[in-house]
């Protein structure tokens, strides 16, 4: 019974040291992980429906309803968009709730 015991005390030692901390919190449709706390820790922060300035695209993104040609946004209720780096034409049909459907013309 004693053996039990201190196998009991050891493997509970063990598992504490191997502990790791992980946060997680989705508010706002971000995503943010914080592993650790000692030297190795590190952060990542992930932002969903962002396009930063500096990226370089081509072609077309539709992000939380409004869409994006060669990285520029096309204003609202526009039928047609020349992209200004491919040189393409778009048709944009706006839908409700957010739905866009675009097509090369």
């Amino acid at each position: 019974m004693k053996i039990l015991g201190a196998l009991s005390l050891v493997l509970a030692f063990a598992i504490n040291c191997a502990q790791a901390q992980v946060a997680v919190d989705v508010t706002g449709g971000s995503v943010k992980v914080q592993t650790g706390s000692g030297k190795g820790s590190s952060v990542a922060v992930n932002s969903s429906g962002v396009i930063d300035s500096d990226v370089q695209m081509e072609g077309v993104a539709v992000i939380n309803g409004e869409v994006f040609v060669d990285g520029e946004k096309v204003p609202n209720g526009k039928s047609s968009f020349n992209g200004n780096k491919s040189g393409k034409t778009y048709l944009i049909k706006w839908g409700k709730d957010g739905n866009v459907a675009v097509q090369e013309k």
